[in-house]
């Protein structure tokens, strides 16, 4: 979707209010994965588009895997994570990032980048150049993209993860998501007041991320 101007947060930039209205943060490594199912990308874009004309690149198939997070280390906690009703572990389901081809790599094995990261400008503003992701595609949460729907997973893998009061990750779409308040101005110079849905998994490159730096300022900032 296309404003104006690249928009402002309200009340409180993206960090602050993450801090503040997510009931657990945590730090979490990508354990194992297990295989779901697999499907032939044809039918799943016939299914999707009404014809069978796939793109040049597209995998044959592309697997399905369940993914099982292991907290490292609990920022906020709303709570006891004993006392989570629903998803005490943390399970998801996601693509392995290899249906993309090769990604850049940094240091480590994991690549450097993923499709589910959050842009470095995020963090000060909802949009860049008038646009804002909540023209994304359905369940893909606010730092998707158009391509990430689901999650792209390694194992191995450093994410902070964002749970509800019952231990669920928070949803990029249906009830009760994670909201962030954001402010654009639209073509006519009038203001226009939006919700954005934060996706509740952000890669992160180790202790001096931007963004993680960011939010443990935020999470000291709003303690008594």
């Amino acid at each position: 979707m296309s404003f104006r101007d690249n928009g402002q947060y309200v009340g409180g930039d993206l960090t602050a209010q993450i801090a503040a209205k997510a009931d657990t943060i945590q730090i979490v490594t990508v354990k194992t994965r297990r295989l779901v199912h697999r499907t032939f990308t044809q039918g799943e874009w016939y299914l999707q588009f009404g014809d069978t004309d796939v793109p040049e690149g597209r995998p044959e198939y592309t697997d399905v895997f369940a993914f099982e997070l292991e907290p490292v280390e609990t920022l906020k906690v709303g709570g006891s994570t004993v006392d989570f009703l629903y998803e005490k572990e943390l399970r998801i389901a996601g693509y392995d990032p290899g249906v993309f081809g090769s990604m850049p790599q940094g240091e480590s094995s994991v690549p450097a980048s993923h499709p589910n990261s959050l842009p470095v400008w995020l963090l000060e503003r909802p949009g860049d150049g008038g646009y804002a992701f909540i023209g994304a595609a359905e369940g893909s949460g606010l730092g998707g993209g158009e391509c990430a729907e689901p999650y792209f997973l390694e194992v191995g893998q450093t994410l902070v993860a964002l749970r509800d009061s019952l231990g669920r990750l928070y949803p990029a779409d249906g009830a009760f998501p994670l909201p962030i308040e954001a402010e654009f101005r639209l073509p006519n110079g009038r203001a226009n007041k939006v919700t954005l849905n934060m996706q509740s998994l952000i890669p992160i490159n180790g202790p001096d991320d931007p963004f993680l730096g960011r939010l443990r300022l935020a999470l000291a900032a709003s303690r008594p």
